[in-house]
């Protein structure tokens, strides 16, 4: 993943936090304007830094960096779903898929 989707990831992490770039960036202890320009890809973000917006917005890591971050629950379920299924219905499934 290159720096323009992890920053654009952290934006779609507040909108979906419903939280402003000010708010996060004062939640974070750092200026008003810090998240606006770490977004904007005019302040290197820090693994801390992430780690403290994903914690800040109540975003799980794992979603963050996932696939498809906008269908992580749907794809997460379906994924559990076919998890638990026995190997010949697994089978089925991929037939069907392929047809």
């Amino acid at each position: 993943m290159e720096i323009k989707e992890i920053l654009s990831r952290i934006g779609y992490v507040r909108n979906k936090a419903n939280l402003s770039a000010r708010e996060v960036s004062l939640r974070m202890g750092m200026s008003p304007q810090y998240v606006a320009q770490l977004e904007s890809g005019r302040i290197v973000l820090t693994v801390e830094k992430l780690f403290q917006i994903l914690e800040i917005c109540d975003f799980p890591i794992e979603r963050f960096f996932s696939t498809n971050i906008a269908d992580y629950d749907v794809d997460n379920q379906l994924k559990n779903l076919i998890e638990s299924l026995p190997t010949d219905k697994k089978k089925n499934i991929i037939e069907f898929i392929k047809k």
